[in-house]
């Protein structure tokens, strides 16, 4: 069982394969012909992700051989602690600072984005609730230089 179940580090990965190779330091650093890693779903709903190289990782291996085996994922240690302590949050983060977090305590899923976020869809895109931008809400804002009175006002001017 203990050549079954075995920790190491990825050595190096192979995106295009989902897959990565791992060494073994109780085994002089020997490295792995490649191996899947285990993903939560691969046919209709997908989910990908690599691990990176030095990542600790639990493989397990079939009977046969260590040439046939899998890597079931990482793992937090002493010395890389969860990022979240917290049985409510379902948390994930990337290496330029963007991390999402949604809290099942209270319903509320917060987005920390470096960079842009895009939103593609063919069809509308409802938001029930005020959208707030910049400190300006969308349902309470106030123009000014407007006359008072019953009439609309104009179409948006169309600029970006």
């Amino acid at each position: 069982m203990q050549e079954l179940i075995r920790v190491g580090h990825i050595s190096s990965i192979a995106p295009d394969k989902a897959a990565a190779r791992v060494t073994f330091a109780d085994k002089s650093e020997v490295v792995t012909l490649e191996l899947p890693i285990i993903v939560r779903g691969s046919l209709a709903a997908k989910d990908y992700w690599m691990p990176e190289p030095n990542e600790p990782v639990l493989c397990l291996f079939l009977p046969n051989g260590s040439a046939q085996g899998f890597i079931l994922g990482s793992f937090y240690s002493k010395n890389n602690p969860p990022p979240v302590v917290d049985e409510t949050k379902r948390y994930i983060s990337f290496p330029d600072g963007t991390s999402i977090e949604y809290d099942m305590a209270t319903s509320t899923m917060n987005i920390v984005a470096v960079g842009e976020i895009n939103i593609v869809a063919t069809g509308n895109v409802n938001v029930i609730g005020d959208v707030i931008a910049d400190g300006i809400s969308l349902k309470h804002h106030i123009h000014t230089d407007v006359t008072t009175g019953s009439g609309n006002t104009g179409e948006p001017d169309g600029g970006a």
